[in-house]
C-alpha cells in the first residue's frame, strides 16, 4: 500500500471480490441493529447536500466548503413566553421549562406526545418545532412550522422554514422567504443572518486551494486548485470550471498533473442530475466524465462514471501510468428516533484489471451528553480488492474497522469551527486499531472575503504494517457580486 486517506467513513473507497465483500457486510451491520438503508459517496454529510459539500480534510485537492452546523439554535433564539401572554397549562409549562433549559430532545418527545392529544398553545408548538429542527427530524419540524405561518408567529415560522431549506442545500428558496419577512419585520435578525447565509452560496465565487498531504510510505502531494462556481436561472442551474494541479512524490520517482473540469448540477428538474467532465495534461490525455441523481427527495443518490483513477490514488506510479477506473456507486439516509442513519457502497473497475469494492454505514446520533455542539457518532468502514496493486491501497485480504467518534462544531455569521476525533478496531482483514483527528474553520474577513483551513491526521493498520497520513490545506475564497 502506497497511499489513500481514511477519512471517517466518507472517504475515497475501494475495493474486493462482491460476493467476499457482501458476505462480511451484512452479518456485521445487521448484528449492528443499523438497517443498510443505502450506500457510498460523502455528500450527504455535507451541511449543503444539493452542492455536494464536504467538511472533510481536502487530502485530494480541490475546493472544501465549510459551512454553519445546521442545528445549533440562533443567538437570537426569541422567549416565547412574554408576560403577556395566556398562562400555559401544567403539561406545556413543563415542556416550555425544558425548551428554557435547551433540552430539545425532551421538548421534541413530549411536545409531540402531547400535540398528539388535542390543540397545543401555538407558543409550545413553535418550540416544538424548533426542537424538531435543530435536532434534526426536519421534516416534522416543516410541517409545524407550516401550520404556524397563518397564525401570530408566522415570521418566525417561515424562519424556520427558510433555515430547512438552506440547511437542505437549496437556498434559492430559503432566500425569498427571508426577504418575504424583512418585508414586514425589517429588524429580524434571523432573517438577516439567513440572507448573509444565502448569499454566500447565490453569489458568485472564486476560490483558490492550496495544500498538501504525505503518509508513512513516504509518499508526499502538494495541490493548488483555483475554482469559480456561478448559478443561472432562478439560482437552480449551478455551474463551476476548475483548473487543478497536483504534484505526487515518492524517492525514486514524481509526477505531475494539471486539469480543467467543468460542472453543471440543475436543481429545478427531476433527479437533479450534476454532470462533471474533465481532462488532465501530458501524454495521457483523455477525457473523463460523471453523472449522479438524486432521488426519495434527496435521501438516495446514485453516481456513474469514468474517473481518474491516477489521480484519485495519491501515487506517482499511478498518475505515470495513467490508470483509470469506472465507478459505480449510491448513499442514501434515513433518519430515526435515534438519529440519522447513512449507508455508502462503490464499485470501482480499474483498467489494470482490478477491481475495488468499499462500503460503509454510519449513525450519527441524537444524542448530545456533551451539549447541543457535540455529536456522537459510531459505524463500520469496509474495503476488498480482487488482487494487491502496489500503487494504491488494494486489500486483497479485505479490510473491516468499526469506529466511535466525537464531532463538534460551532459558528456565528463570521466564523464556523469544526473538529473531530475517533478510534477504530479491527474487525477482519487487514486492518487493525487506529485514530482519526481533523479540524478546520473559516473565518470571513470581509463580506466578500473569507480564509479557511482543515488539518487531519490518522494511524490504522495496512499492508500488514502500521501506516500514518496526514493533510493540511487552506483556501481564499471571494465572493462577486
Amino acid at each position: 500500500m502506497k497511499n489513500q486517506n481514511q477519512y471517517f467513513p466518507s472517504c475515497i473507497s475501494e475495493g474486493v471480490n462482491p460476493l467476499s465483500f457482501a458476505g462480511r457486510l451484512l452479518p456485521l451491520a445487521l448484528c449492528m441493529g443499523v438497517p443498510l438503508v443505502g450506500m457510498a459517496d460523502d455528500r450527504i454529510s455535507s451541511s449543503n447536500r444539493a452542492l455536494d459539500a464536504s467538511s472533510g480534510a481536502a487530502v485530494l485537492g480541490g475546493f472544501t466548503q465549510f459551512s454553519p452546523f445546521k442545528y445549533i439554535p440562533p443567538v437570537s433564539n426569541p422567549d416565547l413566553l412574554d408576560v403577556d401572554s395566556p398562562k400555559l397549562n401544567p403539561e406545556e409549562q413543563i415542556i416550555a421549562d425544558e425548551y428554557k433549559a435547551a433540552n430539545y430532545k425532551a421538548v421534541a418527545a413530549a411536545g409531540l406526545s402531547l400535540m398528539d392529544k388535542g390543540t397545543v398553545d401555538d407558543r409550545v408548538q413553535l418550540m416544538v418545532a424548533n426542537s424538531l429542527a435543530w435536532t434534526g427530524r426536519l421534516a416534522e419540524a416543516s410541517t409545524i412550522y407550516e401550520y404556524l405561518t397563518n397564525g401570530k408567529y408566522a415570521d418566525t415560522a417561515n424562519v424556520g422554514l427558510a433555515n430547512i431549506q438552506r440547511w437542505n442545500g437549496r437556498d434559492d428558496i430559503a432566500a425569498p422567504i427571508y426577504q418575504a419577512v424583512l418585508e414586514r419585520d425589517p429588524g429580524n435578525a434571523d432573517a438577516l443572518s439567513g440572507l448573509v447565509f444565502t448569499r454566500r452560496e447565490l453569489n458568485p465565487k472564486t476560490v483558490l486551494t492550496l495544500g498538501g498531504s504525505s503518509d508513512s510510505s513516504d509518499e508526499e502531494r502538494r495541490f493548488v486548485t483555483i475554482n469559480h462556481r456561478w448559478r443561472g436561472d432562478n439560482n437552480t442551474r449551478i455551474y463551476e470550471v476548475e483548473t487543478s494541479k497536483v504534484r505526487d512524490e515518492l524517492p525514486a520517482i514524481k509526477a505531475e498533473q494539471q486539469e480543467l473540469t467543468l460542472r453543471y448540477h440543475d436543481l429545478n428538474v427531476p433527479l437533479k442530475p450534476k454532470f462533471e467532465l474533465s481532462t488532465p495534461s501530458g501524454n495521457n490525455r483523455t477525457l473523463f466524465g460523471s453523472v449522479s441523481f438524486s432521488l426519495n427527495d434527496d435521501q438516495t443518490f446514485l453516481y456513474l462514471g469514468r474517473l481518474n483513477w491516477g489521480r484519485m490514488a495519491i501515487n506517482p506510479n499511478a498518475l505515470t501510468l495513467g490508470l483509470t477506473a469506472f465507478h459505480v456507486g449510491a448513499v442514501a439516509w434515513n433518519d430515526f428516533s435515534f438519529g440519522r442513519v447513512t449507508g455508502r457502497i462503490n464499485n470501482y473497475r480499474i483498467s489494470d484489471k482490478n477491481t475495488i469494492l468499499t462500503g460503509s454505514v454510519n449513525l450519527d446520533t441524537l444524542w448530545r451528553p456533551l451539549g447541543n455542539s457535540i455529536k456522537p457518532y459510531l459505524g463500520m468502514e469496509l474495503r476488498d480488492a480482487q488482487f494487491n496493486a502496489p500503487s494504491y491501497w488494494s486489500p486483497e485480504e479485505g479490510s473491516g474497522t468499526a469506529y466511535v467518534g466525537l464531532k463538534g462544531e460551532w459558528s456565528a455569521d463570521d466564523w464556523s469551527i469544526y473538529s473531530s476525533a475517533q478510534v477504530s478496531g479491527r474487525l477482519f482483514g487487514d486492518a487493525g486499531n487506529g485514530w482519526s483527528v481533523s479540524a478546520g474553520g473559516r473565518r470571513w474577513l470581509t463580506s466578500d472575503v473569507a480564509m479557511s483551513m482543515n488539518l487531519w491526521a490518522m494511524a490504522s493498520h495496512r499492508d500488514n504494517a502500521a501506516y500514518r497520513a496526514r493533510s493540511l490545506s487552506v483556501n481564499l475564497e471571494k465572493l462577486w457580486n
